[in-house]
């Protein structure tokens, strides 16, 4: 499984607007639309080579930083990036902004979503301070951009809280998400930013045992969305269980020395058997897989309504310890 660092960016690749070009730009621009294509369809072996060849020709007639070879790099480094080839995803993105930084300047906000994909490497190769300091200044570029009430601000402050929250610095995660929150509100609570954003303010709920924030993001959704049914689930179910299994310690968990928690959302039957299992809080990779496994064979005694058995939803909690 992968690490499931959230940010905020469209899957599709950018084809250029083309006017008067020589044959091997229109090549070139052809093959862009190929790539596109395959990589709408999960082809993505298909089409790197396509994309590297579309590269190679706009990079031989045209200038360093002219807009198509920058579109032609992130076209490639999105590829590599969705087929989980990250380093040389990495190498890629690190072109990409450098060339960025000469044509549009360091403060040019289109440098932000670069940074969000260098962000998300950097943290899978565990270079967490390097991927703060991108988020980071990838939001600082949108705010001065956009001014502090805008949407992409929310995405950006949203991806940033995530990392925070896996990094374990919950402090400063709630304090991201507060501050998306009202911006996704005013657009809506059906907007789904919404959603993830009060989500994540309830991981941190959970994963710090703080019940206060539950009481928090009530209050949040009153002032947005007081007619709209929005439930979190709040019960932990760990003490309720008949039998609740331990999950394994995965052996690529162990030797990546991952620890941490995972809270898994589970929907019980009349008998008190589990459903469905999902991890609502994007646990670390392995860790997940595991957690959902052992989810799926915990037995529970059947939950009463006036003498009926019914089906509940609530959470179960895998706290991981690092093993070495």
């Amino acid at each position: 499984m992968r690490t499931q660092i959230f940010v905020l960016l469209t899957s599709l690749l950018l084809i250029p607007q083309s006017s008067q070009q020589s044959p091997e730009l229109k090549e070139a621009s052809v093959l862009s639309l190929s790539v596109v294509k395959l990589f709408k369809e999960g082809k993505f072996d298909e089409a790197i080579p396509l994309a590297k060849r579309a590269l190679e020709i706009r990079e031989r007639l045209l200038p360093p930083g002219d807009p198509e070879v920058l579109t032609a790099l992130g076209n490639l480094g999105n590829l590599y990036n969705a087929k989980g080839d990250y380093k040389a995803a990495k190498k890629i993105f690190e072109r990409l902004l450098a060339l960025q930084e000469q044509q549009l300047g360091p403060a040019d906000v289109k440098l932000a979503s670069t940074l969000d994909r260098l962000a998300v490497i950097h943290y899978r190769e565990g270079s967490v301070s390097k991927a703060g300091d991108m988020y980071q200044r990838a939001l600082n570029l949108r705010e001065n951009a956009f001014g502090s009430d805008h949407l992409e601000v929310a995405n950006s402050l949203f991806a940033l809280g995530h990392f925070y929250r896996l990094s374990g610095k919950y402090d400063l995660a709630l304090n991201a998400y507060r501050r998306s929150l009202p911006i996704y509100g005013r657009r809506g609570a059906k907007d789904p930013g919404f959603e993830r954003a009060r989500a994540g303010m309830a991981c941190v709920a959970y994963e710090t045992k703080n019940n206060a924030i539950f009481k928090e993001i009530d209050a949040i959704k009153e002032q947005f969305a007081p007619e709209m049914d929005l439930p979190i689930p709040l019960d932990i179910l760990n003490g309720r269980a008949l039998d609740l299994p331990r999950p394994e310690y995965p052996r690529d968990a162990r030797q990546l020395g991952l620890s941490g928690m995972v809270v898994i959302l589970v929907e019980i039957d009349e008998k008190g058997k589990v459903l469905s299992a999902k991890d609502i809080c994007q646990g670390l990779p392995f860790l997940t897989e595991a957690s959902i496994n052992a989810a799926l064979r915990a037995r529970f005694s059947p939950t009463l309504l006036s003498g009926q058995p019914i089906k509940v939803t609530g959470v179960i909690q895998y706290n991981f310890i690092k093993r070495f």
